[in-house]
């Protein structure tokens, strides 16, 4: 497999030379150094074009883990958004002009077919790349603008005058989406190598885009198709569910049985500042720790020197359950539970939530003990190991928040006293600016297919499978004791709990979000389908653990306006087409009240 893989991104670099330029939207002649009949003249130089479009849309659309989670309540952007303020524009660029990737998948469709010389079963396999990459391109419009412009051919000089139609409703976009999705399942093969689609791939995608589409043009008829996709990737893909959750996510289960499709860098053309690490990882040095009295001094000084920009909130805390210990059958929020009740006593104070020991053990103990095995997975917390240093972030400790002075005083220390863990690789000798390292995003996995199953079974009102799909999960990954809830209330909060958790940086969560607002019900607290979204106006916590651990508070932050969240859900569902767009191309019609 890694041979596959540095195989890949060879032909990553060898693209850079034949890249078409994209100077205009109708531009027809390669400015490169091969010329065109050449490309397509065999199965092994049109993948190489193949390979090349994979690697622009899916790292340039779907690989950063940040991505959309500073729009939600699970992380925290240290410079704060004007996203969750409601200030954005039409003026601002969501990335509504993808042509240039829709040209080369539209190649890719047209040359594979036109060429003398590649062989028929050869070409039905590039045509089905070439339109799962066009289906994850309009999916991931889809979902910001709803309706598109949906180019479906290599564009002439004379058509390329940017005059081009709008689909007439979100439902025509949808449904040229699935129609790719289903010619892709009929074209690609069964297998494939690292970093490309199979057809199993096309169904994964196929389960979660109906999904989307049932909320966004009510046909119901949508539900069906995600589950019988869904089921056909379960029984027939021969994944399984990875035991190591947090292994999924850095070195060592780069090729687990659970990752249906993964976007692979080799450490041969890529360092630490070409990932996510650079985004996560703080900033501070021995000398701060002894300035503030801090404890304990790092073993290595300057281990952690990155630019940490993000962290996650008190909310995204609360949401990994812990084991009853009076019950062990049960999974409960944390400070319901047995363990935290016996030695925990809540105080009256100013703040969101003031706690101090009354009985045995130290915080700690008492709240991290015993909880869903992807907390310490995905999230750095106090007195956890993180790159063979104790790490503490406690009133007293070395990663504590304001280890670096104040909030404004120091560069690259997340807000909220903890770090997220998941995506970052043990690296040689420390993550830092310059240095080698593989990588990979998992862009689709079997997790998130059992997902979107039990998603499809509750909205077609099959509780009892949809608990246990959703349980397939939480049981494997999370290690918790199965949810036994019986009705769609209790089943919709911990199917919502488990997706949050389960796909925590994996640019979900935000259109997981509008799509149950969508829904409305019991998959949104309660309220009318196309309501407001109380998750995404709930401003951002995080917890101080006083330095004898013996108590604790939990705040709202308030640090560049990170407190203020807004969604107006009269435009919200969908994001605003950038003026300029809609300037450029003349025919094009605003999402509403934008």
């Amino acid at each position: 497999m890694k041979k596959s893989i540095r195989i890949f991104i060879f032909t990553l670099a060898v693209l850079t030379g034949i890249v078409w330029s994209c100077k205009k939207l109708g531009d027809t002649q390669p400015y490169d150094r091969f010329d065109e009949p050449s490309v397509w003249a065999s199965r092994n130089n049109a993948m190489t074009f193949v390979y090349g479009t994979y690697g622009q849309i899916l790292q340039g659309l779907y690989t950063s883990q940040i991505g959309t989670e500073t729009w939600t309540n699970n992380l925290v952007a240290t410079a704060g958004t004007a996203f969750t303020r409601e200030e954005i524009t039409r003026d601002n660029d969501f990335g509504f002009n993808q042509f240039s990737s829709i040209r080369r998948c539209n190649m890719i469709i047209e040359k594979s077919a036109a060429s003398a010389t590649i062989p028929d079963a050869d070409k039905a396999e590039l045509q089905a790349h070439g339109r799962f990459l066009r289906a994850m391109t309009y999916y991931w419009l889809a979902r910001r603008f709803g309706r598109v412009i949906y180019v479906d051919k290599v564009l002439t000089e004379n058509e390329a005058d940017y005059k081009l139609p709008q689909t007439a409703t979100i439902a025509e976009t949808y449904n040229l989406i699935m129609k790719d999705i289903d010619a892709a399942i009929t074209g690609l093969p069964a297998t494939a190598p690292s970093g490309l689609a199979s057809k199993w791939t096309a169904y994964a995608l196929k389960s979660e885009v109906a999904l989307q589409a049932a909320a966004y043009t009510g046909d119901n008829s949508y539900y069906q198709k995600a589950l019988d996709a869904a089921d056909s990737v379960i029984q027939k893909g021969g994944y399984s569910l990875e035991t190591d959750y947090e292994g999924l996510f850095n070195e060592k289960k780069r090729t687990s049985p659970e990752i249906i499709l993964a976007m692979y860098r080799d450490k041969s053309n890529t360092n630490c500042d070409n990932t996510d690490m650079q985004q996560i990882i703080p900033n501070t040095n021995n000398d701060n720790v002894r300035l503030r009295g801090a404890t304990p001094e790092f073993k290595v000084d300057k281990m952690f020197e990155a630019w940490a920009q993000y962290s996650p909130t008190q909310s995204m805390m609360d949401a990994y359950l812990a084991i009853d210990a009076a019950d062990p059958t049960k999974a409960v929020k944390w400070d319901q539970s047995a363990q935290y009740l016996a030695n925990i006593t809540k105080r009256a104070s100013a703040f969101a939530d003031s706690a101090v020991v009354t009985g045995a053990g130290s915080v700690n103990s008492i709240i991290y003990n015993n909880r869903d095995k992807r907390l310490a997975a995905s999230i750095v917390y106090d007195s956890v190991q993180w790159y063979g240093e104790t790490v503490t972030t406690n009133r007293n400790g070395n990663l504590n928040r304001l280890i670096n002075g104040s909030l404004s005083s120091g560069c690259c220390m997340p807000v909220t006293n903890c770090f997220v863990r998941k995506g970052t690789y043990s690296v040689t000798p420390r993550p830092f600016v310059g240095i080698p390292t593989d990588y990979h995003w998992v862009i689709f996995r079997l997790g998130r297919v059992y997902l979107n199953k039990a998603e499809a079974l509750l909205r077609l009102n099959r509780i009892a499978e949809a608990v246990a799909a959703l349980n397939m999960t939480r049981v494997t990954h999370g290690g918790l004791p199965p949810s036994t809830a019986a009705t769609a209330t209790a089943a919709w909060t911990d199917y919502k709990r488990e997706r949050r958790v389960d796909l925590f940086e994996e640019q979900d969560y935000y259109w997981s979000l509008l799509r149950w607002g969508k829904y409305g019900g019991a998959a949104n607290n309660g309220i009318a389908a196309g309501g407001n979204i109380p998750e995404l106006e709930e401003p951002p916590t995080y917890m101080e653990i006083n330095r004898n651990r013996n108590g604790y508070r939990i705040e709202v932050l308030n640090w560049t306006q990170n407190q203020v969240r807004v969604f107006d859900e009269s435009r919200r569902y969908l994001l605003p087409i950038q003026n300029s767009q809609i300037i450029r191309h003349g025919s094009l019609e605003q999402n509403p009240n934008w």
